[in-house]
C-alpha cells in the first residue's frame, strides 16, 4: 500500500456526521464516505478533521462525535458493535476491528469488574491526542448505548459523563484512559428450555454472530461446563466447531444478499481476518463469497443458502 495509512470507513463516516451536527463549517465540502462501498479508506481526511475540531472546539467536539455511534445509520459493522451484551464484548470486538482494518494505531483494552482500561499503541508515529479523544468517545458511546447509563470516562486527568463531555478540557495523557460503570445492562435472551442443547446453542450464536465466540462463553450462557456442552453436542451428532461455522455461514449468506462490502462481512461474522473467512466460506460452499453473491444476484443460490438453515 506504499506506506499509505488507512482507517475504517465507518469511523470516518461517523466522525463526519458527528462534526456536522456540531459545526457544519468543519466538514464543508467533505462528502460522507459510504461504509457499504468499502471497509477502509485513506485516513488523511480523518486526521485533518480531527485536528480542525480539536483546535476550534476542543476535545468535547470529538467526544460528541463519538456519541454519534448511537444515531449513525446502520451498517453491518455498527450493528455488530451495538449488539454487544456488555463492555468486555465491546472491547474484544473493537480490538478485532482494528486488526481487521490493519489500523496503524490500535487499542489494548483490558476488562475487569466495572471498568475497561485502554492503552493506545502505534506502529510508527503515535496517534494524535485528537484521535485518542475520538476513540475514547466512540467506546464511551458504545458502553452507554449498551445500557450502562451511569458510565464515566476518565481521561487526561478528568472524569467525563454524558452530561459533562461538552466541558472536557485538553490535557495529557490521552493515550491511556478508562471507562467505569456500576449498573448492569441487558443480557443475551435466555433460549427456550424445551430446545435441545444444540438448538439452544444455535440461538445464542445467532444472537450475536459478530462476536468472537469461545466455547466456554457459550457454555456459561447455557449454565453448563464447556466439557458438558461438547458431550451434549456429540450425542446430537454435532460439534462446537461445526455449529459455530454454521452460524457464521448463515450470517454470511444473509449479508451477501445485501450491499455490505465483502471486506466487512468476514468481520461481521466473527472472523479474525478476511483470509480465514474466505477459506471457511469456500470450504463449506466450494465458492468464493464474491462468486456466491453473483449467483445469488442471478436468483440461483437457493440450494447453497438452504444448507445453513
Amino acid at each position: 500500500m506504499d506506506g499509505q495509512r488507512f482507517t475504517s470507513t465507518g469511523v470516518l463516516s461517523l466522525l463526519v456526521r458527528g462534526l456536522r451536527r456540531i459545526d457544519p463549517a468543519l466538514v464543508a465540502g467533505i462528502t460522507v464516505p459510504d461504509p457499504m462501498d468499502r471497509a477502509v479508506t485513506p485516513d488523511a481526511v480523518k486526521r485533518t478533521l480531527i485536528d480542525r475540531a480539536l483546535r476550534e472546539h476542543g476535545p468535547g467536539a470529538l467526544l460528541a462525535a463519538g456519541q454519534e455511534v448511537d444515531r449513525a445509520e446502520d451498517t453491518p459493522v455498527l450493528t455488530v458493535l451495538r449488539q454487544s451484551p456488555d463492555p468486555a464484548v465491546i472491547a474484544a470486538k473493537w480490538m478485532r476491528l482494528e486488526r481487521y482494518c490493519h489500523a496503524s494505531h490500535r487499542s489494548r483494552i483490558t476488562s475487569n469488574a466495572g471498568a475497561l482500561r485502554c492503552t493506545r499503541v502505534s506502529r510508527g508515529a503515535p496517534a494524535s491526542a485528537g484521535e485518542n479523544w475520538l476513540i475514547a468517545g466512540i467506546l464511551f458511546g458504545l458502553v452507554t448505548g449498551a445500557g450502562y447509563a451511569d458510565a464515566r470516562l476518565r481521561i487526561a486527568g478528568q472524569e467525563v459523563t454524558r452530561e459533562t463531555w461538552a466541558a472536557a478540557r485538553a490535557g495529557t495523557p490521552t493515550d491511556v484512559f478508562s471507562i467505569h460503570w456500576a449498573a448492569r445492562a441487558r443480557t443475551v435472551p435466555a433460549p427456550a428450555r424445551d430446545a435441545t442443547p444444540g438448538d439452544r446453542l444455535t440461538d445464542i450464536l445467532l444472537s450475536d454472530p459478530g462476536r468472537g465466540w469461545r466455547i466456554a462463553e457459550a457454555a456459561g450462557l447455557l449454565s453448563v461446563s464447556a466439557r458438558s456442552l461438547q458431550r451434549h453436542l456429540a450425542r446430537e451428532g454435532r460439534s462446537w466447531s461445526t455449529e459455530l461455522r454454521r452460524a457464521r455461514m448463515r450470517e454470511a449468506v444473509r449479508l451477501l444478499g445485501t450491499d455490505a462490502g465483502l471486506a466487512d462481512i468476514g468481520y461481521c461474522c466473527g472472523y479474525a481476518d478476511q483470509a480465514h473467512f474466505q477459506r471457511d466460506f469456500r470450504r463449506v460452499t466450494n465458492l468464493t463469497p464474491r462468486r456466491f453473491r453473483q449467483i445469488a444476484a442471478e436468483g440461483a443460490n437457493g440450494e447453497v443458502g438452504a444448507k445453513f438453515q
